[in-house]
């Protein structure tokens, strides 16, 4: 017996493919399992927007050390590496890459720290950074036992 689930990258055209190849196999369709991402539906996705969540620092051993993404495949996927800071200045949110930010102006605000959650958030503040009337977080972070 065999079952799959296949949800990564699906569109119409894969999944005709997919049930064609499984078909011309002697496999039954049942013994697969679609995902509904958002190829099937308007072929959307992080790529999209440009929006990602890269990992740009890390201590190993207790020495800091840069990460970056660089594909070949793919240049307008690097990433930034180093610690970074998050800035609102004139409306507007920017990363700034370590060294070029002020620690000051930084609005990145620690939430999780080797598994212990830091900073409880409520959920009024959470409906309120999603409709975008949020100005800096910073304000509005309240730490634990607070």
């Amino acid at each position: 017996c065999i079952r799959v689930i296949q949800g990564d990258g699906i569109d119409i055209k894969s999944l005709e493919m997919i049930l064609e190849t499984m078909s011309q196999n002697k496999y039954a369709a049942d013994n697969l399992a679609f995902g509904s991402g958002g190829a099937l539906l308007q072929k959307l996705h992080r790529d999209t927007q440009k929006c990602a969540f890269k990992c740009s620092y890390a201590v190993v051993n207790g020495k800091g050390v840069d990460v970056v993404k660089d594909p070949i495949t793919d240049p307008g996927k690097k990433s930034k590496k180093g610690r970074l800071t998050l800035e609102h200045k004139n409306g507007e949110w920017t990363t700034v890459t370590e060294g070029k930010g002020g620690g000051a102006e930084d609005m990145l605000v620690e939430v999780f720290k080797d598994g212990h959650l830091l900073v409880d958030h409520s959920l009024d503040v959470i409906r309120t950074r999603a409709k975008g009337a949020l100005e800096p977080p910073v304000a509005l972070a309240r730490p634990l036992g607070a």
